[in-house]
């Protein structure tokens, strides 16, 4: 999700492929919140939801997919990134981008809720601070996930030559770190940004285009396989659930566990990845694909604004006792449109565009 543009744009297919995946996964993020909150309070107060095989299928690679976009991405910013000065504004771009709409949006949340108990007579709780700084560091998750892996590689990139012992290492170690505040999901996202990051890296080094159509072999291949690991998806699978790290745990299991969700991740990436980079390989340029570009562009702030208008107007209206797609589906149209006409506009206005990273 993060709104980066790639140093070599020779061609349309180019331009659009990373728009069009972060697209794609934008849509499937809201969908899956849809089914989550969209299906009635008991579904969503007993998560009933891990256990729904289409929400199942979304999550084993939709946010391995943004984070691989991100990584790739990432790579042009940091060969443009050639002095010192550079750097340190790369880096405050990204806090600028990721990391500020989050203090905005709470605090904004926080606020009116502090102002409505002072009208209402109730003084604030001695806990109101603590949830304030506690929500802060663990909402919007998925952001503070692509700016400490954009951080880390940009000390591996700058300062230890992208020591491959160095990630190896790291790599060992984050098995025996907590995964309480959210680290869990940072260190399973750490893989897909750094392997993409690496490829655009040997892509630039071979002179290597995405424009160019992947064999229909690879898609095929990708999508067996893919279908293949997801009929082992469960519960266990979600990182919400069985966490991360090593340590007070069944090893071996666990171990399975990690390496199963990594590689479907990718494997469900790849596969869709091929299929999109095709599609636009076979349009030679003729297709616009406007409103999935659109959605692209401003995903980071549909994930964001989406969010509240999950919380606060589809979990309340509860129109559903269980999943019902066509209804998911269609909730998650209108809080597409909705999202994107917010965030289109946010975007366009100077005292407020910083709420959607512009």
């Amino acid at each position: 999700m993060e709104p980066l543009k790639s140093p070599n744009t020779e061609t349309t297919s180019r331009e659009k492929l990373p728009d069009l995946l972060k697209g794609f996964g934008i849509i499937l993020v809201v969908l899956g919140h849809c089914i989550q909150v969209g299906s009635g309070t008991a579904f969503n107060a007993e998560s009933l939801y891990f256990s729904d095989k289409f929400y199942q299928f979304i999550y084993s690679f939709h946010m391995p997919l943004f984070m691989m976009v991100s990584g790739y991405l990432s790579w042009g910013s940091m060969q443009r990134a050639t002095s010192g000065k550079q750097r340190v504004d790369l880096l405050k771009r990204r806090v600028k981008v990721l990391i500020t709409p989050v203090f905005l949006w709470i605090t904004a949340e926080y606020l009116i809720k502090l102002i409505i108990n002072l009208v209402n007579g109730n003084r604030p709780q001695k806990t109101f601070l603590f949830e304030y700084i506690n929500n802060i560091l663990n909402n919007f998750w998925f952001l503070w996930a692509v700016f400490w892996c954009f951080l880390i590689v940009f000390i591996m990139h700058y300062f230890f030559k992208d020591s491959v012992i160095l990630y190896i290492l790291g790599f060992m170690v984050m098995f025996f770190i907590p995964d309480g505040m959210a680290l869990g999901a940072y260190k399973y996202m750490m893989p897909y940004f750094i392997v993409p990051f690496y490829l655009h890296k040997y892509m630039d080094k071979n002179n290597m285009r995405l424009d160019v159509k992947p064999k229909a072999g690879w898609i095929v291949l990708s999508g067996i396989v893919f279908v293949g690991m997801f009929m082992f998806f469960d519960e266990n699978s979600f990182i919400y659930l069985s966490g991360y790290k090593l340590v007070g745990k069944d090893v071996v299991r666990q171990l399975k566990i990690d390496f199963y969700r990594m590689i479907i991740g990718f494997v469900g990436s790849a596969f869709f990845i091929l299929i999109w980079q095709y599609i636009l390989a076979m349009c030679k340029g003729r297709c616009e694909f406007k409103i999935l570009t659109a959605l692209g562009k401003n995903s980071m702030g549909i994930y964001i604004i989406s969010t509240y208008l999950l919380v606060y107007v589809v979990q309340n209206l509860n129109l559903a006792e269980q999943p019902f797609y066509p209804l998911n589906a269609a909730q998650a149209v209108v809080v597409l449109a909705v999202s994107l006409l917010l965030a289109e506009l946010l975007g366009k206005l100077h005292f407020v565009r910083k709420f959607v990273g512009k």
